[in-house]
């Protein structure tokens, strides 16, 4: 992968319409309530990296390159495509402040999390305003295929949810179980995401599953690299304070490698020792010993190479070839 390849460089074909997402995004979320208004200038006013808007257009563009349409019908589904997109990232929103809340965040994007500034009561509710906006504009502007992907989604990260919470602080967590809450957590809204955006242009079922499949296998790749990032990341960039899983009992990747290793005792000492003010230093020092991070980095790649063989059943395009900078691009991520 080129080094000096930046997110902006791989939205290249999608820029114009990703700089309508956020006026897209106001227009949905617009209320009579003062507060709610506030807290959604508050809550957008640091925005992520757009990355499911970015896949429902990505996917939309591929269907589209290989679909063509009438002029009239092209304006329209343009249009669907974009309130899609704005549609997900409310979606995303909405899980991201309910996530908070379980694991009592208190950062997020490098600013108060709404649960720290408002309260977790006001913030359940307003994640909850979220999805129902999101879910009111999913059936505005999507068919029923779209329609039901996006129900079954919601339900898989749910299930994925209360998965974790129950998994919180078990030394015993086992690599697959935690491979499968991430499919569900993370992955399973990637690939939603990017199916929903051909599904509005049309795709047959083999192509429809293989954008699926991309999607999370790329998904997987992503949490894991978030994953190592909790770790390694400069908290600046990163948006989250350092070690917040752990704080939460939440064991990623590399802890439940680690906790694999002949240090398993040792780590399990210091995972039990929670007002050790130190166990941070003390555990990334046995994570870089035993290659637990460069053993989670390994396992992504092998995600993205799998997201990437999923791809070559589609013709080249730009939006193919934006798809392939974006698998590559996960895996040098710094936030």
């Amino acid at each position: 992968m080129n080094k000096f390849l930046t997110l902006e460089d791989v939205y290249a074909p999608i820029r114009d319409d990703l700089k309508k997402l956020p006026r897209l995004v106001e227009q949905a979320l617009l209320t009579s309530s003062l507060q709610i208004r506030d807290i959604v200038h508050y809550f957008f006013s640091r925005h992520g990296k757009f990355l499911r808007p970015a896949l429902v257009l990505l996917g939309g563009g591929l269907a589209r390159s290989m679909n063509g349409s009438a002029h009239g019908v092209s304006e329209k589904l343009e249009t669907d495509v974009l309130h899609l997109g704005a549609a997900c990232e409310i979606f995303h929103a909405a899980t991201l402040i309910h996530d908070d809340i379980i694991d009592s965040a208190r950062l997020r994007r490098g600013i108060p999390t709404l649960n720290v500034k408002w309260g977790p009561q006001t913030a359940v509710l307003v994640g909850d305003f979220f999805h129902d906006r999101a879910m009111g504009s999913i059936v505005r502007y999507g068919n029923e295929k779209i329609i039901a992907l996006f129900l079954r989604t919601a339900g898989e990260i749910c299930d994925g949810e209360i998965h974790e919470l129950n998994e919180k602080n078990n030394i015993d967590l086992t690599e697959d179980a935690h491979l499968e809450i991430i499919r569900k957590k993370t992955a399973s809204l990637l690939a939603c995401s990017l199916q929903a955006g051909a599904l509005v242009w049309g795709i047959d079922e083999e192509q429809l599953a293989a954008l699926g499949r991309f999607g999370k296998h790329f998904g997987m790749a992503f949490q894991i690299i978030d994953d190592c990032l909790d770790f390694m990341g400069q908290e600046q960039e990163f948006g989250k304070f350092l070690g917040g899983d752990l704080e939460e009992g939440v064991y990623t990747l590399p802890v439940i490698r680690l906790l694999a290793s002949p240090d398993r005792s040792k780590v399990v000492a210091l995972l039990r020792d929670t007002k050790n003010g130190k166990r941070f230093a003390a555990l990334l020092e046995l994570l870089r010993e035993q290659g637990a991070l460069e053993y989670a980095r390994a396992k992504a790649r092998e995600f993205i190479e799998k997201a990437r063989q999923e791809l070559q059943g589609f013709p080249p395009s730009i939006f193919r070839t934006s798809l392939e900078q974006l698998a590559d691009y996960v895996l040098e991520r710094n936030r």
